[in-house]
């Protein structure tokens, strides 16, 4: 009880303090959810290492270790979020944003979480169920946010508006609530009471929704996603974060690993980037430290196999992937842009009208500003797969062609040819 009555005497020194001038270049984001916020990856040497003094957390609780006081502003070096976290979703959002805008700008994060939540420990007039309750969340939310972490959150917005201006919202939550239909409509509740206590406009400041850890990753939760997939539908200025190809941790099937928290915090801030109409590339003036360029730098844009279409359908190109510097490996499809001077294309989908064979254009532009480009091979008609070969087809000195008319081989060199699509005898022939 002393504890708390001290901690609502800071909070009203805080927020009845001196008003300093609000900064217009200093964006905050405000931040809530469950484990998978507050951060459940031990953070890696690359992910202490240099982390830029223009990002910026403000401690909604105190933390021992390191020392940090509530409602103070510190550089955003991991755990951000409470004492117990670790590498979280707003890391390596807060990372990606600062490298990418213009270097007067500084990017604020205020970040409130609690593991096992449900999402209504975030709703004002249902709180306290959740809250007082002697389960592992419950305890949470009475030792880091005296029982309410919704209030919690706005008091310490309320700190932030001081010194600069709230951009966004950031949510990442629902495996205590899978599945649940009315979810979206949870979300909607507690992101308009936001808005209204901290006299803010849906148009100025967006929610940014992530997916849980996918089923192929291990995921229990996946099928929470067709909930945050309907969230623009129920709040139209919500955006989906994707966790497609973000891995777990393999021991447990709720939390990603070091590298599916980075993955997924570069593409909240690739969305927050793009809704303010700029591009998702690193500005040119800004020195990002060595050790971080191999996450964000492409090393390979890994081949895409040979596709095949009946006449009239159309088809999405999918699974394109790159390998970068540091290794992992993630889906970069939703990132890449398609051309083609044979298909008509509406972003990632071939529509096809006669059969042809034709080429598409796939390019991608990673964050240090590198262009990478592939032309996938795309055969439109009636294929005939290597089963259908006749022995007429494989006489030992009939030439093999590729699409493209260059011949690679004969008859006799069938079995060594890798898979692709092939012209022989003048069939269109998939191997």
């Amino acid at each position: 009880m002393k504890r708390l009555f001290l901690t609502g005497l800071l909070l009203a020194a805080l927020l009845t303090g001196a008003k300093a001038d609000v900064d217009p270049n200093f964006y905050i984001y405000l931040c809530f959810g469950q484990s998978n916020m507050e951060g459940n990856a031990q953070p890696e040497s690359v992910d202490k290492t240099g982390v830029d003094t223009r990002f910026k957390m403000l401690a909604t609780t105190n933390f021992n270790s390191p020392n940090r006081t509530m409602g103070k502003w510190y550089t955003a070096t991991p755990p951000i979020v409470s004492p117990q976290g670790g590498l979280g979703m707003a890391d390596y959002f807060g990372r990606t944003m600062v490298a990418a805008l213009p270097l007067d700008v500084t990017v604020g994060v205020v970040d409130v979480a609690i593991g096992g939540c449900d999402i209504r420990m975030f709703d004002k007039d249902k709180y306290t169920t959740y809250a007082q309750k002697d389960d592992w969340s419950g305890q949470l939310a009475r030792q880091f946010y005296g029982g309410n972490p919704y209030k919690r959150l706005i008091d310490m917005a309320k700190v932030a508006k001081e010194t600069g201006v709230i951009k966004g919202i950031l949510l990442h939550q629902g495996c205590t609530n899978n599945g649940d239909p009315n979810w979206p409509n949870m979300v909607k509740k507690i992101y308009n009471d936001i808005l209204t206590d901290l006299e803010l406009s849906a148009d100025s400041v967006p929610l940014f929704a992530g997916e849980t850890l996918r089923q192929e990753e291990g995921g229990a939760c996946y099928g929470h996603n067709t909930q945050v997939n309907r969230l623009p539908q129920v709040i139209p200025t919500a955006h989906v974060i994707s966790s497609l190809s973000c891995p777990g941790n393999g021991q447990d099937p709720w939390h990603f690993n070091a590298t599916g928290y980075r993955i997924m915090g570069k593409r909240y801030a690739y969305a927050a980037l793009q809704v303010m109409g700029r591009e998702t590339v690193m500005n040119p003036d800004y020195q990002m430290p060595s050790v971080l360029k191999k996450f964000y730098s492409l090393k390979e844009f890994n081949k895409v196999n040979d596709v095949k279409i009946a006449a009239g359908y159309s088809r999405r190109l999918t699974k394109l992937t790159g390998t970068f510097q540091d290794n992992h490996r993630e889906d970069i499809t939703s990132e890449v842009t398609f051309s083609s001077d044979d298909f008509v294309m509406s972003g990632n989908m071939v529509n096809t009208t006669e059969d042809i064979i034709g080429t598409v254009n796939a390019t991608y532009l990673d964050f240090m500003g590198q262009t990478w480009t592939q032309t996938i091979t795309v055969a439109v008609g009636t294929l005939r797969s290597v089963e259908g070969v006749e022995t007429d087809d494989l006489q030992p000195n009939s030439p093999v062609y590729t699409p493209q008319g260059v011949e690679v081989g004969k008859g006799e060199d069938w079995d060594s040819l890798p898979h692709g699509l092939y012209i022989l005898n003048g069939k269109k022939i998939c191997k």
